[in-house]
């Protein structure tokens, strides 16, 4: 082959290269039609799992056009990569228990609040109602029969040993890196309870639910953080202390400001989607006891609720959604 055809060769594939290559940076996809990627605060409890890929299924099969991927963490990080833009949507954003940061980054204008995707989530120290009123059915008696508040708690720190701290009792505030387990200690502090007690962080939300679930299914004494929309609060008879109850949290979804106004389409879908605490516990449930990831609940959840997302997007995009559901 003459060489100057050879270079004129690799001249052209080279280029054809570089041209392909800034089409796959700026989402063009294999099939040639432009995709745009949504970012999600994937933080660590299963109900935002849930919404991130019940949003994520929406948008890739019934708009079109859209790339979903998640970013793991836990609350204050992903706050923060929304506010600077590295994430795009925080489906449940329990931003009471983050006021100054929520507030601070509210006024610099680096997000938009889309409106609740559940209201009133309730949070606080929770201890097996078993331990007030017995279960007669188990066999259990009245532990603690008088024990309403979290003042109440100072007599009956016996009931809660902590087998590294002998004489104390322990109460599980919550996983390092959560916002609410900050809290939990500075009530451990105003009400004086680290004269008896150690703040015992779980290493995880799996670690923090196995131990109360371990607890109830023995019978025995449990107290430290929870809320709901759960799973394990959907099947447990827990009582919420007195003085314990966190600012009711209106779970809101947040869009980072830029992305919100470079993808109109989402937000617009985004600004209607809205669920109840009631209807979180029951694909929660589903995805506890009857399918193995957050993925399959959320395919779960657009079968068995239609009468629920089909009032989130038009008629076009939903029959769009039940053609891949099939």
């Amino acid at each position: 082959m003459n060489k100057n055809l050879m270079r004129s060769f690799v001249l052209v594939g080279t280029l054809f290269m570089l041209v392909a290559g800034f089409a796959m940076a700026a989402g063009q996809g294999e099939s040639g039609e432009d995709t745009t990627t949504v970012v999600f605060a994937d933080a660590s409890w299963d109900s935002i799992l849930v919404h991130n890929r019940i949003v994520a299924f929406i948008l890739e099969n019934g708009y079109g056009g859209y790339k979903a991927e998640s970013i793991p963490g836990d609350t204050i990080p992903l706050f923060n990569g929304l506010a600077k833009g590295d994430i795009d949507v925080n489906m449940e954003s329990w931003h009471s228990n983050f006021p100054e940061a929520y507030a601070e980054e509210k006024e610099k204008g680096t997000f938009v609040n889309l409106g609740e995707n559940l209201p009133d989530g309730p949070q606080g120290w929770w201890v097996p109602r078993y331990m007030i009123e017995g279960d007669p059915a188990r066999g259990i008696e009245a532990m603690a029969p008088d024990l309403e508040s979290i003042d109440d708690l100072l007599k009956y720190s016996h009931l809660f040993p902590d087998p590294e701290n002998p004489g104390k009792g322990r109460i599980l505030v919550g996983p390092p890196g959560w916002a609410v387990t900050e809290a939990s200690q500075e009530m451990m502090e105003e009400h004086g309870l680290y004269e008896k007690y150690t703040a015992f962080l779980p290493g995880s939300g799996a670690a923090l639910a196995a131990s109360m679930k371990g607890a109830y299914d023995a019978g025995e004494p449990w107290v430290g953080y929870y809320w709901e929309p759960t799973a394990i609060m959907y099947k447990l008879d827990m009582v919420r202390l007195k003085g314990t109850e966190f600012p009711v949290a209106d779970v809101d979804i947040l869009m980072n400001a830029e992305s919100a106004e470079k993808m109109p389409e989402v937000r617009e879908f985004l600004s209607r989607y809205s669920t109840s605490v009631a209807m979180n516990n029951e694909f929660l449930n589903v995805l506890d006891t009857e399918v193995e990831s957050a993925e399959e609940a959320a395919v779960w959840f657009l079968k068995n609720r239609e009468d629920v997302w089909t009032e989130w997007v038009s008629e076009e995009i939903a029959a769009n959604v039940r053609a891949a559901l099939q």
